[in-house]
């Protein structure tokens, strides 16, 4: 048994066992721990499996990203121990026209888009070059829309602040 062996069994074993928790916990903060911890298991076995650049996405998309995306959602989300709020069929309806428009422009950008085959050489694949452009030419790009993220997040956090203490007009 090699050390690759050992370092995928492990990996694996994480993420089984950060699934279970994420599908067993009664605590939804608890679920969403055992979420990011599944997905440390996931990039360790893309580790192992010799494919660095997937295993850093997944650090960076689902443990960075969605799993902070997920608590922030529970800390902004109503208490579960209070009465649900009425829905305002309005503010559905309009959703639904929002995301049915942008379904819409999607389908039609894509149906009209030139779909051509890449291929790669061995030497330098797709996401070799995809990732170097991410860290030389769009390094910038990519903080600066992290930065934004970020405070738009603290944005909501404060709109909710403000709107659970009962000070703010809405």
């Amino acid at each position: 048994m090699t050390a690759t062996d050992l370092v995928f069994g492990a990996s694996a074993a994480v993420a089984l066992g950060g699934a279970l928790l994420a599908v067993g916990l009664r605590n939804i903060f608890h679920n969403i721990l055992g979420f990011a911890l599944a997905m440390l298991g996931v990039a360790g076995i893309f580790l192992a499996l010799g494919s660095d650049f997937l295993a850093a996405v997944f650090v960076l998309v689902y443990v960075g990203a969605v799993a902070i995306a997920m608590v922030y959602a529970v800390m902004l989300s109503h208490p579960l121990d209070q009465p649900p709020r009425a829905r305002s069929v309005g503010k559905i309806a309009a959703a639904a026209a929002v995301a049915a428009a942008g379904a819409g422009g999607l389908w039609v950008v894509l149906r009209r888009a030139p779909w051509i085959a890449v291929t790669a050489t061995a030497e330098e694949s797709l996401a070799a070059r995809a990732g170097w452009r991410f860290l030389t030419d769009y390094v910038l790009v990519f903080e600066l829309i992290s930065v934004l993220l970020l405070v738009a997040m603290m944005g909501a956090v404060m709109v909710a602040r403000r709107s659970r203490s009962g000070t703010g007009s809405w």
